[in-house]
């Protein structure tokens, strides 16, 4: 049995389960070369049977190492979904266990973010770029920027 693991019979008449874990970061997967799972995953939340659903309500945290986007050093990034909801169809569970760490998993990779920067935003290397940013975004056009204003009402 896994620590991901929700019995169904123990959630008949009514019953909550009550989830407070702190996940091994190993749950979600190998490490890859441009993201590392190397914090522990802390999970709150709670599990309950409607007539036909299993319902989970989590949140969960944790935090990555990603390679900033000026310097490419690795940096630590929190990483959290709040409110996580899931309905899954009883007779979709397979077995009286449901085992919620795919669920987790994907989750927390949709929440992924694009890019990180250490030192806050505010990486020493930043201005060795500088020059090769864009910095006349006035002048580009951005043909949908202003469709609510004219709408016909």
């Amino acid at each position: 049995m896994s620590a991901c693991d929700i019995l169904i019979d123990r959630l008949k008449n009514g019953a909550v389960e009550k989830i407070a874990q702190e996940l091994d970061s190993s749950l979600l997967g190998p490490d890859e070369e441009d993201l590392k799972f190397s914090f522990p995953v802390n999970v709150l939340g709670e599990a309950y049977l409607t007539d036909d659903h299993l319902i989970i309500h989590l949140k969960v945290e944790t935090k990555i190492f990603m390679p900033c986007a000026i310097c490419n050093q690795m940096v630590s990034a929190d990483l959290k979904v709040d409110h996580l909801y899931q309905a899954i169809p009883i007779e979709e569970i397979p077995s009286a266990v449901f085992d919620y760490k795919q669920l987790l998993r994907e989750a927390l990779l949709l929440e992924l973010p694009k890019t990180v920067e250490c030192n806050q935003g505010k990486c020493p290397e930043r201005e060795l770029v500088e020059p090769y940013l864009r910095k006349d975004w006035d002048k580009v056009n951005f043909p949908f920027a202003d469709m609510d204003k004219n709408t016909n009402d």
